[in-house]
């Protein structure tokens, strides 16, 4: 019990860790096209470096206030624990899968084509 409560604390950390970095990375992003849509540039002498310095403060916040938030530390742990109880497919299901989806994808988009030829083809005759 203590190994899986320690790797499910690992794991909750690290999904934490790669939605704040990008959080960071999108709070970057938007600063940088609202510098480009007013101009932020030319009027700001640091603009690059304030830009990148609140995205990296943004994401920061978000992981610290995520990870001791009992709530969102609860509700993350349940997630872990219903994803250890999914049985995931053997490769071969996958591919078999796969196969028969795009067959199936094949043979809808056929008949579709094929409607789609036969009546352009009889409104072509009518007009």
């Amino acid at each position: 019990m203590a190994i899986e409560l320690k790797d499910s604390k690992r794991w909750i950390n690290s999904f934490l860790a790669i939605i704040s970095i990008l959080v960071g990375m999108i709070s970057i992003s938007f600063f940088e096209q609202l510098g480009e849509w007013f101009d932020l540039e030319a009027k700001l002498q640091y603009f690059q470096v304030v830009t990148q310095v609140t995205g990296v403060v943004l994401g920061l916040v978000f992981f610290i206030s995520c990870s001791t938030n009992k709530k969102a530390s609860e509700h993350l742990s349940e997630v872990y624990g219903e994803l250890v109880k999914v049985v995931w497919p053997d490769k071969d299901t996958v591919v078999k899968m796969t196969i028969g989806v795009v067959i199936g994808v094949t043979i809808i988009s056929s008949i579709f084509v094929l409607t789609d030829f036969l009546f352009q083809k009889i409104l072509d005759l009518l007009y």
